[in-house]
């Protein structure tokens, strides 16, 4: 009978640090992160009988992209997960030694101790997604940038009464709208069902519906607190003895879903009667505005887990 095997990944740029850990076994490798290199890795754990091992990737922007999905397709169990995870191990050794190789026994330890280690789940086609959703993330924060500059400008000529040819600052702002439009329109035409159903909602747009539906496709949510989790809206207790501290938002996961969530709370304040008589409850307790958005937020997630939930069971 073949123990239980564990593969660890470091993954970089150039190359990929691989250790194998099995009872009385390890072995450490290392080949190109390139099509060609990954092939060899997977002849290589082949030839370990790592065919049936659990392999353990570090999330690394999208570095660990092709390694993960071409094991995957290879037919290998791949598990990706937080830098957080690492570093807390990393932490705890005696050394607090850190390289490459190291870094990949370390995944292969991971993989033998902990349980439930979230699966790599990522199509090429929600990959591509995320990463349109990571440009407009980033073209609206230089937007925002550019036009606050853009005021104080203005501001500051004004007081000295100066002139200022900003023509080409204005020209800058109308092509990053045009950009964030496309970027925009590429998502929404990604629409699946669950997006559309969610769009129904008063208050929802299929763009912010497509942005969600997106963000949990592959995933697993045994309930509705899981998913509010995912989103990182979930409230932070810190309690020691009889001292209790304020909750506070945890903020886990991508913040571009929260601020997606954040004016989807406040769309549907101002356009569904549900969800406002809702923020108007929470408001009249003294509540400050972004504590109601959020609030208000969460009850939506609550719903949109029912129709998650509904939609699994109906394509079964």
């Amino acid at each position: 009978m073949i123990e239980k095997t564990y593969v660890g990944i470091d993954v970089s740029k150039a190359k990929l640090d691989i250790a194998i850990r099995r009872e009385g076994l390890r072995k450490i490798a290392t080949f190109i992160n390139s099509q060609e290199g990954i092939e060899e890795c997977r002849k290589w754990l082949s030839d370990n009988n790592a065919k049936e091992a659990i392999i353990v990737v570090e999330s690394t922007g999208s570095l660990h992209w092709l390694v993960c999905l071409l094991l995957t397709d290879y037919g290998y169990d791949v598990r990706l997960i937080n830098p957080l995870i690492t570093k807390k191990y990393q932490k705890s050794s005696i050394r607090d030694a850190k390289n490459d190789k190291i870094d990949a026994i370390r995944l292969a330890e991971i993989g033998r101790i902990e349980e439930n280690l979230p699966q790599f789940f990522d199509s090429r086609e929600t990959l591509k997604i995320k990463r349109y959703e990571s440009l407009l993330a980033k073209l609206v924060h230089a937007k925002q940038q550019i036009k606050r500059a853009y005021e104080d400008a203005i501001e500051a000529s004004t007081i000295i009464d100066v002139s200022l040819n900003l023509d080409c600052i204005l020209e800058c702002i109308e092509l990053l709208d045009t950009a964030i439009d496309v970027l925009k329109k590429m998502i929404t035409d990604t629409a699946d069902d669950l997006a559309k159903e969610i769009s129904q909602i008063k208050g929802v747009s299929i763009f912010q519906a497509t942005v969600l539906s997106t963000a949990i496709k592959g995933r697993s949510f045994e309930n509705r607190d899981q998913m509010i989790a995912f989103f990182g809206l979930d409230i932070r207790v810190r309690q020691s003895g009889t001292w209790e501290g304020k909750g506070c938002l945890s903020k886990r996961g991508n913040p571009f879903y929260r601020k997606i969530l954040f004016q989807i709370g406040w769309s549907l304040w101002r356009h569904n009667e549900e969800y406002k008589a809702y923020y108007d409850s929470i408001h009249g307790r003294g509540k400050h505005y972004y504590t109601c958005i959020l609030a208000t937020a969460r009850k939506f997630l609550r719903y949109f887990f029912r129709v998650y939930k509904f939609s699994l069971v109906n394509s079964l």
